[in-house]
């Protein structure tokens, strides 16, 4: 695999992740750029990927990612991974949703709501769904190409009610929540009982299987995993959230062994202690959200994740705030960070191990 020095010893620190095990020190995602090797950046963005999945051209990002792949270094529990995901709303876009993305962004959306009302939803999943198909050939391509150099990503679910929000817009569910919450629970019941079978199919595109799943976050399992979200919760009362947010997290909790939970937003706290509760749940993933400080001033939530018995997922932390908490417990903290250098790299991983000593 791509600048992983001991492959097996990684795969060993992740089992202890998922275990919630002290390794000597909290784990660590380090990459680095590798000494001597310059790659010109190329375009990464979602609107490229689709527009060359549109033309057909489903090799071109993978391979200027393994040009950028072959010069980065991985350190700690790191490991080289390519995202296929064409879009955020891609799981709408397996319903009928049309995306569209416009040249100098990054970023894709849906175009217009399919509908305005649940009544008018037709939910059926069908694998010939041409963007289903478009998403399956990218990640089945980038497994072929990755020849086990790299892992390929668990496409990213925006599922549940995220989906419903994407179809009909995030104004019309609301009012659907409140007008039509039986219809409301039979629609959802069918984008939720489709996870199983479309996880499965990207699971067997992607040569998981062997090679492990490894999601948009960067974290690594041996077994079946995945980030479990519902961004929508920010517009619900608990009470909605117990009727319709837990269950479809359960229910998405079935077909996987392991989970992260990308939780999004201070306006959906308010399902903290539901979220919790979940015992399939190994690790939250905290994201204050735009215009809010950094996970770092948030240690009492990331202290009350881990009291509930859950890891922390931090993405936002430098080299030097990693170094110096001692308030976060090692075995149940995540931290994803880039360095400038090798030698950059090197000296945090030696000053990382050397402070648990």
């Amino acid at each position: 695999m791509y600048n992983v020095k001991d492959l097996e010893a990684v795969k060993k620190n992740w089992r202890s992740f998922w275990n919630h095990e002290f390794i000597g020190r909290p784990y660590v995602l380090v990459t680095a750029p590798k000494n001597g090797v310059t790659v010109e950046k190329k375009d990464e963005t979602y609107v490229k990927k689709l527009n060359d999945a549109r033309r057909g051209d489903f090799t071109s990002a993978v391979n200027d990612f393994v040009e950028k792949a072959k010069a980065t270094m991985h350190y700690g529990e790191s490991l080289p991974h390519y995202k296929a995901d064409l879009c955020p709303d891609q799981y709408a876009a397996f319903y009928g949703a049309e995306v569209e993305g416009r040249e100098g962004e990054y970023t894709t959306w849906i175009k217009e709501p399919v509908a305005e009302e649940l009544c008018d939803l037709d939910l059926k999943f069908d694998r010939n769904n041409a963007f289903f198909q478009m998403v399956e050939k990218s990640v089945r391509t980038a497994a072929e190409i990755a020849d086990g150099n790299f892992i390929v990503h668990v496409p990213d679910y925006h599922s549940n009610l995220d989906t419903l929000s994407a179809l009909l817009s995030p104004q019309n569910l609301c009012y659907e929540l409140m007008d039509n919450p039986e219809l409301l629970e039979e629609k959802l019941a069918i984008i939720n009982n489709d996870f199983d079978k479309i996880y499965k199919i990207f699971y067997e595109a992607g040569n998981m299987k062997q090679t492990g799943t490894l999601s948009w976050l960067n974290a690594y399992c041996e077994e079946k995993m995945s980030v479990i979200q519902c961004d929508f919760s920010c517009m619900m009362s608990p009470e909605q959230g117990k009727q319709f947010v837990i269950p479809s997290i359960e229910k998405e909790l079935e077909t996987i062994d392991r989970a992260i939970y990308h939780y999004d937003g201070k306006m959906a706290l308010c399902h903290f202690d539901n979220i919790m509760a979940l015992d399939r749940l190994n690790c939250i993933q905290w994201t204050p959200g735009a215009g809010q400080k950094r996970t770092i001033y948030w240690m009492d939530l990331l202290k009350k994740i881990q009291a509930g018995g859950k890891s922390v997922w931090l993405r936002d932390w430098t080299a030097e705030e990693i170094l110096a908490d001692k308030e976060l417990d090692p075995a149940l903290t995540a931290f994803v960070l880039h360095l400038n250098s090798e030698d950059e790299a090197e000296d945090f991983m030696e000053k990382l191990e050397k402070k648990y000593r």
